[in-house]
Formats: C-alpha cells, sequence, structure tokens
C-alpha cells in the first residue's frame, strides 16, 4: 500500500500535526469561558446589575462583568486583612501605655488596639497593682494617637454595635452590653464588665431585655465623648476592683514631657488572630482600626482617614497592580458605599490571600466572605476545583439576593 505522506514531507507534517494538537488542547482548555454567553451562562442570567469571575491559576474558567466595578460590602474586609498583613505583620501586638506624673495623675495612652477589652483591662490593673500603684488623682486618657476627619464614612450612628466608631482609645470594641430589667433596672451584659454610670445612662433609652450598643448613638454628658467615658469609666472600675483607687476626676489631655512611663501593654491577639476574629464576625471596628494603622504604620501618625486611604491605594498599585479604577477604598470594612471593586479585582485579592485562606469560616465547606448591604449580596472565597482552592468573586448590586443559586451554579 502506498504511504499516504511521501517521506520528504514527514517532518513538515509531524509538525503541522503536534501545532494542531496544541491548538486543540488551547481551546479545550479554556472552552468554558469561551463557550458561555449571557444567553447560555445560568449564573449570568440571574444577575440583574452585577459581575461574577471564578478563576483557575490565574485563567478566568467563568464569568460575567468582570470589569465593572460594584459596591463590595463587607468583602473588602478581604482586602483589608491582606495589607495588614504585609504593612502591620501578622505578629504584630497592639500597645496601650500607662504613664504617671510627679502628681500622682495616671494616664492611659491608646494605640489603637481592637481588641482592648474588660480582660485585658483587668490585666493592665493587676499589673499596676504589682509594680505598687495603690492610689492616684485623676485618670487622664489620650487618645491624640487618632486625628479622625469624621465618622466612619458610611456610618449612620446607629445604635447597632457595626456602626460603632474608632479611636485610639476605646474599649469592648466601642459597644457597650447591658440588661434591663421590666423595672427599668440596669446591669452589665457581661460578668467581666462591671455595671458603668454609662451603662445606666444609656439604659434608660432602651426597653427591658439585652442589649450591646454603639455608645456614641446617645447622648453625651460633659465635655468627654461617650468613647472616652466608656474607656475612662471601665479603667476607674477595674482598677478599684484590683485594689487602686482614684482621688480625682476623669478628663482627656496629651502625656506630658516628663511623665514616667510605668507600664506598656502588648494585646494579647496578634494581627492575624484579630484578623480572624474581624472576618468570623465581620467586625467593622476592627477593620477600621486596622486600616487606620495602616496608614499611620506607613505615613507615621496621627493616623486619619486620608493617610489610610493612600497607604491601602499605594499597596493596591504596587503590591497587587490594582489601579483605583478597579478597586478603591475609602474605609476599611465595608459600611461606605463609595467602596467599588471589581470581580477581577476581588480576585487578585483572594489570589494574594490564598495562603492565609484558613482566616476564613467557612460556608457549606467553602472557605468565603459575604459582603451584605441593602441590595447589597457579595460572596469572595475559594471554590474547589480540580483538587484545588481556586478563588471566586460574586458582587451583586440588585434587589434580588440570589447570590446562592449563583453559587451553586458555578461551584464545580
Amino acid at each position: 500500500m502506498r504511504d499516504p505522506v511521501p517521506t520528504m514531507w514527514r517532518p513538515l507534517f509531524t509538525i503541522l500535526l503536534a501545532s494542531a494538537l496544541l491548538i486543540l488542547s488551547l481551546l479545550f482548555c479554556f472552552r468554558p469561558a469561551l463557550a458561555l454567553t449571557h444567553e447560555t451562562d445560568s449564573a449570568a442570567l440571574l444577575i440583574e446589575h452585577g459581575g461574577y469571575l471564578l478563576s483557575q491559576n490565574g485563567r478566568i474558567v467563568r464569568g460575567y462583568h468582570i470589569d465593572t466595578p460594584f459596591i463590595p460590602a463587607s468583602t473588602v474586609k478581604l482586602v483589608t486583612a491582606l495589607a495588614a498583613l504585609e504593612i502591620l505583620g501578622s505578629e504584630h501586638q497592639f500597645t496601650t501605655r500607662i504613664y504617671q506624673d510627679k502628681a500622682d495623675n495616671l494616664y492611659v495612652q491608646g494605640g489603637g488596639d481592637p481588641s482592648l477589652t474588660s480582660e485585658e483591662i483587668s490585666r493592665i490593673s493587676q499589673n499596676l497593682h504589682q509594680l505598687g500603684v495603690r492610689q492616684i488623682k485623676d485618670l487622664i486618657l489620650d487618645d491624640s494617637a487618632f486625628a479622625l476627619e469624621g465618622p466612619v464614612p458610611g456610618s449612620e450612628n446607629s445604635p447597632n454595635p457595626y456602626d460603632a466608631p474608632g479611636s485610639s482609645l476605646a474599649v469592648n470594641y466601642n459597644s457597650l452590653p447591658l440588661i434591663v430589667n421590666n423595672h427599668g433596672e440596669v446591669r452589665s451584659g457581661e460578668p467581666q464588665s462591671p455595671t458603668l454610670d454609662l451603662s445606666r445612662r444609656i439604659g434608660r433609652h432602651l426597653k427591658p431585655g439585652w442589649h450591646r450598643v454603639n455608645v456614641e448613638a446617645y447622648p453625651g454628658n460633659g465635655q468627654i465623648s461617650n468613647t472616652l467615658r466608656y474607656s475612662g469609666e471601665l479603667f476607674l472600675a477595674l482598677l478599684a476592683q484590683n485594689g487602686i483607687t482614684a482621688q480625682g476626676s476623669l478628663r482627656t489631655g496629651p502625656v506630658p514631657d516628663g511623665a514616667r512611663l510605668l507600664l506598656s501593654h502588648h494585646s494579647s491577639k496578634t494581627v492575624r488572630e484579630l484578623i480572624r476574629d474581624m472576618l468570623k464576625y465581620s467586625s467593622n471596628f476592627i477593620a477600621n482600626q486596622l486600616f487606620l494603622a495602616c496608614g499611620a504604620k506607613a505615613q507615621g501618625g496621627p493616623a486619619t482617614w486620608a493617610k489610610g486611604r493612600k497607604t491601602i491605594k499605594g499597596f493596591l498599585q504596587n503590591r497587587l497592580n490594582l489601579s483605583s479604577g478597579e478597586l478603591y477604598l475609602v474605609e476599611g470594612s465595608g459600611l461606605s458605599p463609595e467602596n467599588l471593586s471589581t470581580a477581577r479585582a476581588m480576585v487578585r485579592v483572594l489570589e494574594h490571600f490564598f495562603a492565609h485562606r484558613d482566616l476564613l469560616s467557612r460556608k457549606d465547606s467553602i472557605p468565603l466572605k459575604s459582603g451584605t448591604m441593602k441590595g447589597v449580596y457579595c460572596y469572595a472565597g475559594y471554590l474547589p476545583l480540580d483538587g484545588q482552592a481556586q478563588p471566586f468573586a460574586i458582587l451583586l448590586n440588585q434587589k434580588t439576593n440570589n447570590r446562592e443559586t449563583i453559587l451553586r451554579i458555578i461551584r464545580p
């Protein structure tokens, strides 16, 4: 039988055949992304205003409106987390410093610790007692490490804890737990925290039951903000529980030159541990404390919103090669509708966050962060694809919340 390919043409035929096979294999690899159109993509058909993207090893598997920016809500906490891990460092601990002057006034200088809780303040009080402190005159609060231009962008200052504002000296996530009984009597809502005068004053505005409230949503009393009054009253109460009494008043002011440093208290939680809590509870307070701390670390104190924005913008451009048109943050929690992200940009963040994906909580075995506001429903996380975790983002800015259905459709 005659050979259909003459000997002289065999090398060229082999090259052409190999090239054809390579092209076919590439087409097969990209088939899902190339084959789906809006009419044939069942996920896209559910999207009125939004986009999604599923990526595998940097390659688009499937997506829709991947380069259109949308409000991402709390999924921006992934951006804040990644920036904090790289700018502050995963093992960084926030510091609260205690000073004393010659008149025996005690100064508490806040360092922006997002986890300055009653338990932490009890440890501070115990350490001060061990150092020989038994009596002080005035308790003076120094919150000069932050110089915020205004409230959290997007905050409505509602009683809800998610609206609690940031401060360099805030306690218990700046939210107050309390119980009001049927007779209007008020007591602390948790055993580790004493009942404060501020609790009783705010409790008068509340119905019977257990509450946790944003202290700044209620009328103040005097020249001290409710945030600092809460911090000061809690410090005074826990100092007293540990044998340290105050003879003077509660006031605010900077630590003066010549005051003696008594104690540098490092938070018991590292940045990595704080991020785990932030993502698990979707804590706006932790997120913005980290956002502001990144700005102060990169550009020097005091922390401001402008420094935070500039630092995160530079981080996204220099580290992730993302422009403001692709990902833009005015604050770090997702409260503001001015925050914007494309699905492609969010997936880029997830690609860089991959080594830290264990910090994410799981939903039906999928590690992800949700984001929810009125008319905003988002997911960002990792889906199993060919035995590996691959990043995905669903950003919906629409009335219909069908992110669950979309997630089921795109899940391999």
